[in-house]
């Protein structure tokens, strides 16, 4: 796993752990390495729960379509509902946000 440069993870909440612990095992049998790429730093949308530790973007530019979509519902599966996990163009946005 790694941390992109400039990427803060300090204050990161407990609960984002298992979402990593995740995300790297999936990352690893589709043949990449995890990249977070963002934390709590950067500029996010108003009331993101990044600013709270409760959200990480992961990089996905290597996968393919399929592959990507492999990563984010095998994610969401093994996170459960207390997690959205979301396909962006540039990344996979993953967060703790239960209901």
């Amino acid at each position: 796993m790694q941390i992109k440069d400039g990427v803060i993870i300090a204050g990161l909440q407990i609960e984002m752990r298992k979402a990593l612990v995740a995300a790297d095992k999936i990352w690893k049998d589709l043949g990449e390495e995890l990249v977070i790429t963002a934390g709590l730093e950067g500029a996010h949308s108003a009331g993101s729960l990044h600013y709270y530790g409760y959200a990480l973007d992961l990089r996905s530019r290597y996968f393919d379509e399929a592959s990507k979509m492999y990563a984010v519902d095998t994610l969401q599966t093994e996170l459960g509902d207390d997690y959205d996990v979301v396909s962006h163009s540039s990344h996979i946005h993953v967060e703790y946000d239960p209901r």
